[in-house]
């Protein structure tokens, strides 16, 4: 007979594994590729060029950041409140960085 193992009583939140590749949002340098995670604070649409783009601010404990799709209206599962992990290239508009058209995990 095989071994039984009881299941982790870790919440899922707890569970998700620290990126070490992770940089804080203050932090990230411009033109660069680089990786952040943060909670969605400001979901907008505004047309760029006549073009319809879906523009998210990220927010850590360290700063905001500006992702923006553009030919989108909404991303599935982006909402207020959100967690995500952002990676691309940012480019500084005013005082922050602002990701066009980035890669994007949601988190629990």
């Amino acid at each position: 007979m095989g071994l039984l193992r009881r299941r982790s009583t870790v919440a899922p939140s707890a569970a998700i594994p620290v990126d070490p590749e992770l940089v804080q949002i203050g932090a990230a340098p411009a033109r660069r590729r680089v990786k952040v995670s943060g909670q969605v604070t400001r979901i907008r649409t505004r047309p760029l060029s006549g073009i319809p783009s879906l523009a998210v601010t990220i927010t850590d404990d360290t700063g905001s950041i500006t992702a923006v799709w553009t030919g989108r209206r909404s991303l599935g599962g982006i909402s207020l409140g959100r967690r995500l992990v952002i990676e691309g290239v940012g480019r500084q508009v005013g005082d922050r960085l602002e990701f066009t058209n980035p890669a994007y995990v949601l988190l629990a």
